[in-house]
């Protein structure tokens, strides 16, 4: 006979625990999650739960589970413990109708991807329940008309950032097709995902059946627009004098700025997220693992870079005991630091003549300068160097060979020796 038992074991990121019911069959453990949330004051220190409100609908669940085995009869006692927990799950779900809240459903992935990553799932559902009005959504609903008509509400609804919260409607303005294709990427993923753990065709078991993909296509994105700089532009940022460090008490964001997108455009086009998380270098190698990328990776999106002479001064100005940069002492995370770069650099773009200058230029700038007649690297160099996925014709060529990462090194050698740096070596 099978046995059942209400537990908690790990924290979540949010500080709660979720209560799950431990199913013992046949000498064999699994256990399922339920839709019920503790936190420590609902627990003793054991994390056995202590509180009744809690106890009791534990009880009511673990009633149902026992009705559930009862109603199997003797087919129970050679039924595989897994296929016994589909059956529960589908009994405790309302029988033969299968229920998964999308909503719950994806916050509860989202809370275990990295923070970046899982914030974009997130700021999906908050767009998700402002278009159906509400706190759930059953995974049976999204159709490929629900879709559609998603879409259309996350094109026409104004921006959420900032002051626009505030704003009158008639003052906003939609938001642009990078949303639209980001957000029902996102439900896809999920959708997908769900499927993968919730179907099992081998077993006959279909519990989602719908593919509204099929039918709906998701819109690319729309072209990031041409951020690059000249080399002119480049030495003229370099050349910029700084202004005194320390400015009613907080450090010049000018000078952060001017710093970090130096340090960028040298480091073969790090990303902000990358310099504020990144560990301390190996020997003069900056090795990294793409913080946009790394779970989407076979591997890990990683990345190395060799520190060359010029910028070894303005690497010692930022060094930190345990992170390639001090930058994580001063902002709480990568996107408050990408905010204070961005901030100094449109002061910087007003100086040298570039209108919103943005962090991501200096990324752009050293794909474009390598690319140039003045440097002449090959196009699948620059692409190495970016770190980007390969194609799928080429992922099975990768298998096959080892990334010579001094050809990257090189051809970044010969993009910083277009550079005067004696401002930044001589100064510093």
């Amino acid at each position: 006979m099978a046995t059942f038992k209400a537990e908690v074991q790990n924290k979540r990121a949010d500080g709660t625990y979720n209560v799950r019911i431990r199913v013992t069959h046949n000498r064999q453990i699994r256990r399922m999650s339920t839709n019920l949330y503790v936190t420590s004051e609902d627990l003793t220190k054991s994390l056995k739960i202590k509180s009744v409100n809690i106890i009791d609908k534990c009880d009511d669940l673990i009633k149902k589970c026992r009705k559930a085995c009862n109603d199997l009869g003797f087919e129970l006692f050679e039924m595989p413990i897994d296929d016994l927990v589909i059956k529960i799950k589908k009994y405790l779900q309302g029988g033969d109708k299968f229920y998964l809240d999308f909503i719950q459903y994806t916050k509860d992935k989202a809370s275990k991807m990295k923070k970046g990553t899982g914030d974009t799932y997130l700021n999906m559902l908050s767009a998700l329940k402002r278009f159906i009005k509400r706190e759930s959504l059953d995974i049976s609903e999204i159709s490929t008309n629900f879709l559609r008509e998603f879409e259309i509400f996350i094109s026409a609804e104004p921006s959420q950032r900032g002051n626009n919260r505030k704003k009158a409607k008639k003052d906003l303005t939609a938001k642009g097709g990078r949303a639209v294709s980001k957000y029902l990427a996102c439900v896809r993923a999920m959708h997908n995902m769900a499927k993968e753990e919730f179907n099992d065709e081998d077993r006959g078991i279909i519990n989602i059946p719908f593919s509204p993909f099929k039918k709906y296509k998701l819109k690319p994105q729309p072209k990031t627009r041409k951020r690059a700089i000249s080399v002119a532009l480049i030495q003229q940022l370099i050349d910029l004098p700084y202004e005194k460090e320390i400015i009613g008490g907080r450090t010049s964001r000018f000078n952060l700025a001017k710093d970090c997108f130096i340090l960028s455009f040298a480091l073969v086009g790090m990303n902000s997220a990358d310099m504020f998380y990144s560990g301390l270098p190996k020997k003069n190698i900056v090795i990294y693992n793409r913080e946009k990328t790394e779970g989407r990776r076979d591997d890990g999106a990683e990345m190395r870079v060799r520190i060359e002479n010029c910028i070894t001064k303005l690497m010692d100005k930022y060094k930190d005991d345990n992170k390639l940069f001090r930058f994580h002492r001063h902002y709480t995370n990568h996107a408050t630091f990408n905010a204070a770069i961005n901030k100094g650099l449109k002061r910087i773009g007003k100086l040298i003549g570039v209108d919103d200058l943005e962090f991501y230029a200096a990324r752009h700038s050293w794909a474009t300068i390598a690319r140039s007649s003045a440097v002449g690297i090959d196009k699948y160099t620059v692409h190495e160097g970016l770190n980007h996925a390969s194609n799928k014709d080429m992922k099975v060529t990768d298998i096959y060979i080892d990334k010579d990462w001094t050809v990257i090194w090189e051809a970044n050698k010969k993009v910083l020796n277009l550079f005067d740096w004696s401002n930044i070596t001589s100064k510093l």
